[in-house]
């Protein structure tokens, strides 16, 4: 029998972690994850590299920051998957999801002796483009006319919906890992869960789903690049208010029902005798914004309702009692870690450390200045963050943000003008950073 540990990851789109209950929600949606918070490493100060899944994987899943070498959106070399480095060392390796962003058609399908790549496929016909802009002109002639067809469009059909339920991810992750039953391997299996990210769900009944499925995705995308059309963003921002408590709720109805999932799985894992003596990790790609600095969902924004990622590791060690970690901590140190635990030498194109080591005294994170411009090195944004400061530069627009954690978590206030001593020392800390992990084969103009 092999002497090394198998290893479970699971990752979950769109997972904001105030809404679990080990973190201090009280709506109960979350007994299972808590239930596995009890006896694992609980990160309580985790946090994406990016504020979406483009941004935050190529960290999560090569230790890379998502605006080097190809950019965010290839995973070529140099860059090296975690699943590259367990297949090298014998691990049978395999993943399952069903999110187009991390398809075969980005690179991420390297390293799995099985890439299930569930129900993807890209439209990009004719018609869909012409609508797309039909929708764009029509949203800024006549937003009131825009809302109120997509509201009917969304409340009486429903979205077409191509993501599928963690049931049957679950199903066929638990049929493969069945037939390894008589393989003298340790696995390495890779589960993402879609979920939470656009809850089919929400539309039996009839009910109103989250704001970025109810007016459509140029909506939401409105708010954030369109942010001198002061008339249009308050009309959006007035009407997405009146369905924001209906929303959370649909929000958490879906944690609840991916819980029990998760909760199956785990009893699975337990019933195989597979669980004592595996790692697993359970984490999220990024959050999700309800409002909080004006807008929805998750795009380009770098405020930590985005970026604040739960973060659990069950190892064999810590499987008597769970251990609660404070200091600030970054997904880009995630798969060195993992490597650690399972034994596995990381590669050397990683860029993260343990998790268990000294910690550095900020963290990064990246992003594109707007989804129109997400291609160019001079619309990027950049922010870091210590346990006491928080920093955004946006190179497109030139601004600047600066935040008082302390005083000021939800980061509200913008204190840039009354702290230049704080401010120089920051600045000098993302231009080094930014020198270090200079991309090198993306467009410049």
């Amino acid at each position: 029998m092999s002497n090394k540990p198998n290893l479970i990851l699971i990752t979950i789109d769109a997972l904001r972690v105030d809404h679990l209950g080990f973190m201090g929600y009280d709506k109960g949606v979350s007994p299972n994850i808590d239930s596995l918070a009890k006896e694992s490493i609980v990160f309580k100060n985790a946090f994406s590299v990016g504020p979406n899944t483009s941004y935050s994987f190529p960290s999560i899943l090569t230790s890379t920051y998502p605006l080097d070498y190809q950019g965010p959106e290839e995973i070529k070399e140099p860059r090296a998957l975690i699943s590259e480095v367990f297949q090298k060392q014998g691990f049978i390796t395999a993943a399952f999801h069903s999110n187009p962003y991390l398809s075969n058609y980005f690179g991420y399908d390297k390293g799995w002796d099985v890439f299930k790549d569930i129900n993807f496929s890209i439209k990009s016909s004719v018609s869909g483009r012409f609508k797309k802009r039909f929708n764009k002109l029509l949203i800024f002639a006549f937003p009131k006319i825009f809302f109120w067809i997509a509201y009917l469009k969304y409340r009486i059909n429903g979205p077409k919906n191509t993501r599928v339920r963690a049931s049957l991810i679950n199903q066929v992750a638990k049929n493969f890992i069945l037939s390894l039953k008589k393989e003298n391997k340790p696995f390495f299996v890779w589960i993402h869960y879609l979920d939470i990210h656009t809850p089919p769900s929400c539309y039996s009944e009839g009910k109103v789903c989250s704001y970025s499925e109810l007016i459509g995705d140029c909506v939401s995308s409105a708010i954030r690049t369109n942010g001198n059309k002061g008339a249009l963003k308050r009309f959006i921002r007035k009407n997405f208010k009146k369905y924001l408590s209906k929303t959370i709720s649909l929000y958490d109805e879906e944690i609840k029902h991916l819980d029990k999932e998760i909760g199956s799985l785990l009893s699975f894992l337990k019933e195989q005798n597979i669980y004592q003596n595996s790692i697993l990790c359970v984490t999220a790609d990024h959050g999700d914004e309800f409002l909080e600095h004006g807008g929805v969902g998750h795009d380009t924004q770098l405020y930590n309702e985005v970026l604040a990622v739960p973060l659990l590791i069950k190892s064999e060690e810590s499987v008597s009692a769970s251990k609660v970690i404070e200091y600030k901590v970054s997904l880009i140190d995630l798969a060195p870690t993992l490597c650690d635990l399972a034994r596995v030498g990381k590669d050397s194109a990683f860029k993260g450390k343990s998790l268990f080591n000294k910690r550095e005294d900020l963290i990064f994170h990246q992003s594109a200045s707007s989804k129109k411009e997400s291609h160019h090195l001079n619309q990027r944004k950049v922010a870091c963050q210590s346990s006491n400061w928080k920093y955004i530069l946006d190179h497109g627009t030139k601004k600047e943000e600066l935040y008082n954690l302390l005083a000021d978590p939800g980061e509200k206030d913008n204190i840039i003008k009354s702290n230049p001593e704080i401010l120089f020392e920051i600045r000098k800390k993302v231009e080094e950073f930014e020198k270090i992990n200079k991309p090198v084969l993306w467009k410049n103009n």
